[in-house]
């Protein structure tokens, strides 16, 4: 059994992996999912980078995010996503966690036990363990929140494949700043490396990309993701890593191979399963490129009148030059 840490869940307003209970007589949706997985010889790292959105003003709401098993939990600062993201852009062609608790308990029928509460910043969560989804129904309606349909099967479908720890964050908007960030640092155990994807499918909006960082000795990929980039890091990349991106110098070390993955869902009906990363057949590097796109812009620039102009000034300068050098034939 490999332990893997799922840390980092930044609340900030779009983002977000797990799925979003809202109060009754309100609606919220995910959004698009940014996550980091981090591998190591004796155990993995998930990190997720959440954002949700709301469209009136209430006391809060609740967002599910189901383990196979006994998570640890603790704050994580949230700059590694932004680092990954600076080291990993698109190159243009132009221009410039926690202890490990163990691998869980024999159950019995209709277990049920409140691990911890925990505040968190702006987040007040707790950590249920459970075989029956009824008393995660039962929890969160008593709680004043309406579940989406087929919220119940879904944990069910999760406690059939020994899924019986889920981590319940409730979000406080009248704390909450939209300047700051939370990372959330989770520590579990697990015989693979999945992504938690299918519980997103109830209450995401359609057309969401999911990205993935992931860490380790390999490149990895997950059926139906596009690369965007492959590198294992190199001494003199790691130095200038530890110049730009500090956060992330302390995250990485020479050796280490980073993955980003993208995958696009035009419907969230599309996730009916969690992701799961397997080893790429090769370990070859990549970085996408992409190619100059400055005239599709003009259209919509205040700069498309100046640019007619000395266009055409261009225009009548070659006209008149050809004719300077055009004489009677002789």
């Amino acid at each position: 059994m490999k332990k893997l840490f799922l840390p980092a869940i930044i609340i900030t307003l779009i983002w977000a992996d797990g799925g979003v209970v809202p109060p009754i007589y309100h609606e919220i949706y995910g959004a698009d999912q940014v996550s980091v997985i981090k591998i190591l010889p004796d155990s993995e790292e998930l990190s997720i980078l959440v954002k949700f959105g709301w469209t009136v003003d209430y006391y809060g709401f609740a967002w599910v995010v189901p383990f196979p098993s006994l998570p640890s939990i603790r704050e994580i600062d949230d700059s590694l996503f932004i680092d990954l993201s600076k080291l990993s852009s698109t190159r243009r062609t132009y221009g410039g966690c926690g202890p490990y608790y163990g691998e869980g308990y024999d159950y019995g029928g209709d277990y049920f036990q409140i691990v911890a509460y925990q505040t968190i910043g702006f987040l007040q969560t707790v950590l249920i363990q459970t075989d029956d989804p009824d008393t995660l129904v039962n929890y969160l309606i008593d709680n004043g929140y309406q579940l989406p349909d087929g919220m119940r099967d879904m944990f069910q479908d999760y406690i059939n494949r020994q899924w019986h720890y889920f981590f319940i964050a409730r979000v406080d908007t009248t704390a909450y700043n939209y300047e700051n960030n939370i990372g959330i640092c989770f520590k579990f155990a697990t015989d693979k490396i999945v992504y938690p994807m299918k519980i997103s499918s109830l209450t995401s909006i359609n057309g969401i990309s999911v990205y993935l960082y992931v860490i380790g000795q390999h490149k990895m990929f997950f059926d139906g993701a596009e690369l965007l980039y492959a590198n294992r890091l190199s001494e003199t990349e790691l130095e200038n890593i530890k110049e730009d991106f500090s956060v992330l110098f302390n995250y990485v070390k020479e050796g280490d191979y980073i993955t980003k993955l993208r995958r696009f869902y035009e419907h969230h009906q599309d996730m009916t399963s969690d992701i799961t990363l397997y080893q790429s057949p090769d370990d070859t590097e990549f970085r996408k490129e992409e190619e100059p796109e400055w005239y599709m812009g003009l259209g919509n620039s205040m700069l498309l009148p100046i640019f007619v102009f000395f266009l055409l000034i261009m225009v009548m300068k070659i006209k008149k030059l050809g004719k300077s050098r055009t004489g009677p034939l002789l």
